[in-house]
């Protein structure tokens, strides 16, 4: 969705900010939550807190992907899923896997 994909691009966009921890600090994620606020379509106004739980779902649901036999996935074109069978793979993954927080 739309608000998911401008979390990402400005996570992408600020990944400078980056800690000593190798994680974001809170005030990026309180940016996002301001910077996505224009994008969303329903639910609630998002918090810094919301956007850090929808990331670290977004990102460890990515980073088990990357582990299955048998899928593509760079850091490029990401899954790069083209075809029926990969979508069919991907919607079977997703529906299993995705922590689903209405954030």
């Amino acid at each position: 969705d739309t608000g998911t994909d401008q979390l990402l691009i400005y996570l992408f966009n600020n990944q400078d900010k980056i800690g000593d921890t190798s994680n974001l600090k809170d005030v990026t994620y309180n940016g996002a939550a301001e910077a996505i606020s224009v994008y969303l379509q329903h639910g609630p106004q998002k918090t810094g807190a919301m956007c850090k739980t929808k990331w670290g779902s977004t990102y460890n649901t990515i980073q088990k992907y990357r582990q299955l036999s048998g899928v593509h996935w760079d850091n490029v074109t990401g899954a790069n899923i083209q075809g029926e069978a990969a979508t069919s793979v991907w919607n079977e993954y997703i529906s299993k896997k995705v922590c689903h927080i209405l954030y």
